[in-house]
């Protein structure tokens, strides 16, 4: 069949047949879309009908593969704004809803029926093969399937293309992509991460909660990105899914899912600093009818690093099977695991004064650490999800996960201590071996769909949760026997030492239960106004069961507290002010436990407050513009803040702060400006104060920055440079402050300055198969602390690198 570019603006509509082409293959080159719209239809038999106005100067990224004829469309027409329909059993009418007229059967003034506008997109949940820097619906923020735009609060979503584009391999390379997410860094393997002034302190994986512990880590800061399909984040508090949680944001990682038709990758990476990368996907049906599907991902990376005499290997590995057990319900299995062996692990990072109170300047690269100190983690996940469609609608899930994370930490760093500014002498290392193991077992069961109330439909949400964490390991000795700690002459130190021994000489243990129950419905009183309630009624009960001693056969530093029934509501409100503006509301209250102690050792009483939100979202070409602009105001009281230090153990001990209010305000853009031309872009004002009007400061005695900007985009260029894609972007930060002991005035507050990085990428397709992506990192090769305080000392942040990886498709 021949495609047809029809030029009045209008056809006349026919009853659309629901009958579909099977599955086919298709090779249709990035070019012109009226070029890929008539190979399509010769390749798939099909009649194609559309405005030729509606086409011109519109692009698209190709298609390769075996997909349905919906799958194949979608894909063809992603990020263009255009919507198609089948007007016949073999004939296609594809058309822009933003030049139809409201209202099914309008009547245009020549007298023909304007074609109706069907919700159909190329964007959905997932962003894998979109190209895209934005998705059509998420979850995360009220449990029930909404839009950007619908969503009431201020919400950011790192696509899996964003992903690839930043040559984003890490979790803190993806959140630092994001809109008024900030990172500190308390030194080569940990890293802590910001927003809205406060730290995040857990993680979600599908929706299922992972509580983080910035001192020990467990390598969940280091989760590698390659079987994640987007990163999504609520801001502010989220306490109807996540229950105790941040008040700064809700991070969601969403790993990839078969696909229904195969595809398969194989990339190389060579970077700076003899870093090499490769990872590989394969994905697709198993069966014949398709009813089974799997994908098989996984990474390896080797390199050294900025930091002398550090290195690490990493790998990744992730299966996934999904089964169509019925026509309406499906089964997913699946397990994921990563491990990470550093050698030359910092444990803190450089002096920052010398002994007389001068400031210390130390090269970039300078690593207090031994080349024998080591933070090997591991973190393994089994999931299993099923999901049964009712015929009313409504939908049906139950997951079961069981996480275990663990790390094996045998540590000298020199970062005690200040130098003598002539001899060197006067540092010593901090020297210890740690390990443990948390096992986490969870369950989710929920339940979702539409309901009819007064004569209109509504959505409804209910669900439960359950959860149980143990953490526990072996406590050793401090110091090592007879190991000398003290350097001589820190500014010759390489980190040439012996690894010490050391005793073993008790255990530690911990438990946390966590059982919660929410609801939430979205009423729709008119067309334009829809309205998100709900609650969740959350039980927490922590056992801190301390140290056992081997010696005298007794647990020491016990610690116990428990909440029961803690009500956590939650109300949002959006107006659609036209087809493509809302303005919303929300508020929800904060509820979130804390594992800081005081100085007797006794629990800190939760966190609580209440975050409030308001702003106006846009929407634009179908979807594939997003835009946002916020204010919000987060009060809380019992905020841990560091107070000082064990002197027998070295432990930090906490004091609660009343009265820290954050406010500010948020603005962000992301997707398609133009076609070719995508766009993420975002800024950040977020002031917070404790009652007393002081800095609000981190575990690491570091502020979170009041101004984050971040941006990066991309141009695919048109014409015969169309196999070339440029692009690039800013990440700049305002000062941060920091509490750091100096030897001539105790607590010095310091500050860092504007932090500016710039980046730049491109990307060279030599056909559909095969492309080149060449990345520039902090090019201007700006010096900075990615943080400081952790034990008095400053940690540089990563100088200028390059990386060039080559991806093959099949």
């Amino acid at each position: 069949m021949a495609s047809v570019a029809i030029t009045p603006a209008y056809a006349q509509q026919t009853t659309p047949k629901s009958i579909r082409p099977a599955a086919a293959g298709f090779s249709i080159p990035a070019g012109p879309l009226d070029a890929a719209i008539m190979r399509f239809g010769d390749d798939a038999g099909l009649q194609m009908l559309y405005p030729a106005d509606v086409v011109r100067g519109l692009r698209s990224a190709g298609l390769s593969g075996s997909f349905t004829t919906d799958a194949a469309l979608a894909r063809l027409l992603a990020g263009t704004g255009l919507v198609y329909r089948f007007t016949g059993t073999n004939t296609v009418t594809i058309s822009d809803p933003r030049r139809t007229t409201s209202g099914e059967g309008a009547v245009t003034p020549d007298g023909a029926t304007a074609l109706q506008k069907i919700e159909v997109s190329g964007l959905g949940a997932a962003t894998e093969g979109t190209g895209s820097y934005t998705t059509g619906e998420m979850a995360t923020a009220a449990g029930l399937p909404l839009s950007i735009r619908e969503t009431p609060q201020s919400v950011t979503v790192v696509t899996r293309q964003l992903l690839d584009d930043r040559q984003a391999t890490t979790i803190a390379d993806a959140l630092g992509s994001a809109t008024g997410i900030s990172i500190q860094r308390y030194d080569s393997d940990r890293t802590e991460f910001f927003a809205r002034g406060f730290a995040l302190t857990e993680f979600q994986y599908d929706g299922v909660l992972a509580k983080t512990d910035g001192v020990y880590d467990y390598g969940l800061s280091n989760a590698d990105m390659t079987i994640y399909d987007r990163v999504e984040i609520v801001k502010g508090a989220n306490g109807l899914l996540q229950g105790a949680g941040s008040p700064g944001a809700a991070v969601n990682l969403v790993r990839k899912k078969p696909t229904d038709t195969f595809q398969a990758s194989l990339t190389g990476t060579a970077g700076s600093w003899d870093t090499y990368r490769s990872e590989m996907d394969v994905s697709g049906p198993l069966n014949a009818d398709g009813s089974l599907r799997g994908r098989f991902a996984g990474a390896y990376e080797d390199g050294k690093s900025y930091l002398d005499h550090y290195e690490k290997r990493k790998f990744t590995l992730y299966g996934v099977l999904e089964a169509d057990i019925t026509d309406d319900t499906t089964l997913t299995v699946g397990a994921d695991y990563q491990r990470n062996l550093p050698r030359g692990s910092s444990w803190t990072g450089l002096p920052m004064f010398y002994s007389d109170g001068s400031r210390t300047d130390w090269d970039v690269s300078k690593n207090p650490a031994t080349e024998w100190s080591r933070r090997n983690t591991y973190a393994n996940n089994y999931f299993a999800t099923l999901v049964h469609e009712f015929d009313n609608g409504w939908n049906l899930d139950v997951t079961l996960n069981h996480r275990r994370n663990g790390h094996d930490s045998v540590l000298g760093s020199a970062g005690g201590g200040w130098p003598d500014p002539v001899t060197g002498a006067g540092v010593f290392q901090y020297v210890g071996r740690y390990g443990g193991n948390v096992v986490q077992n969870t369950a989710d069961v929920r339940a979702s769909g539409p309901i009819e109330l007064f004569g209109r439909d509504h959505d409804l949400m209910i669900g439960a949760t359950a959860s149980r964490t143990s953490d526990k390991g072996p406590w050793y000795g401090y110091g090592g026997v007879g190991y000398d700690p003290n350097v001589p002459n820190f500014f010759d130190w390489d980190g040439k030492t012996q690894e010490p021994g050391f005793d073993l000489v008790g255990k530690y243990q911990t438990k946390t239960t966590q059982y919660g129950a929410y609801a939430a419905i979205r009423l729709k009183p008119t067309d334009e106004l829809s309205v998100i309630a709900g609650s969740r009624i959350s039980w927490w009960d922590t056992n801190d069961y301390g140290t056992y001693d081997n010696a005298s056969g007794t647990w020491a530093g016990a610690a116990a507290y428990s909440v029961k029934g803690e009500l956590t509501p939650y109300l949002g409100v959006v107006y659609d002010l036209t087809d493509s503006y809302s303005v919303y509301a929300s508020y929800t209250s904060i509820f979130k436990p804390q594992k800081s102690q005081d100085v007797a050792g006794a629990y800190l009483d939760p966190e609580m407050g209440n975050s409030y939100e308001a702003g106006v979202k846009g929407a634009f070409f179908d979807g594939a513009l997003n835009t946002t602009a916020a204010v919000f105001l987060t009060r809380q009281d019992n905020v841990g803040e560091q107070a000082g230090t064990d002197p027998v153990t070295g432990d930090p001990y906490y004091t609660a702060a009343d009265g820290v209010t954050t406010k500010g305000f948020e603005l962000e853009a992301s997707g398609e400006v133009l076609p070719g031309w995508n766009v993420y872009a975002g800024y950040t004002y977020a002031h917070a104060r404790k009652a007393d009007g002081d800095r609000v400061y981190s575990f690491i005695q570091t502020s979170a920055p009041e101004n984050v900007v971040k941006l990066f985009t991309t141009y695919q260029l048109p014409g015969e440079w169309e196999k070339l894609t440029v692009g690039g972007g800013i990440r700049w930060q305002d000062e941060i402050y920091g509490k750091v002991w100096s030897p001539a005035s105790e607590y010095a507050v310091l500050s860092q300055k504007n932090v500016f990085l710039v980046d730049l990428m491109a990307r060279y397709s030599f056909n559909e198969k095969v492309d080149l992506t060449f990345n520039a990192k902090n090019l201007l090769n700006e010096k900075y602390y990615a943080g400081f305080g952790n034990f008095d000392t400053g940690f540089y942040g990563e100088p200028r690198s390059f990386s060039v990886s080559t991806k093959f498709k099949f």
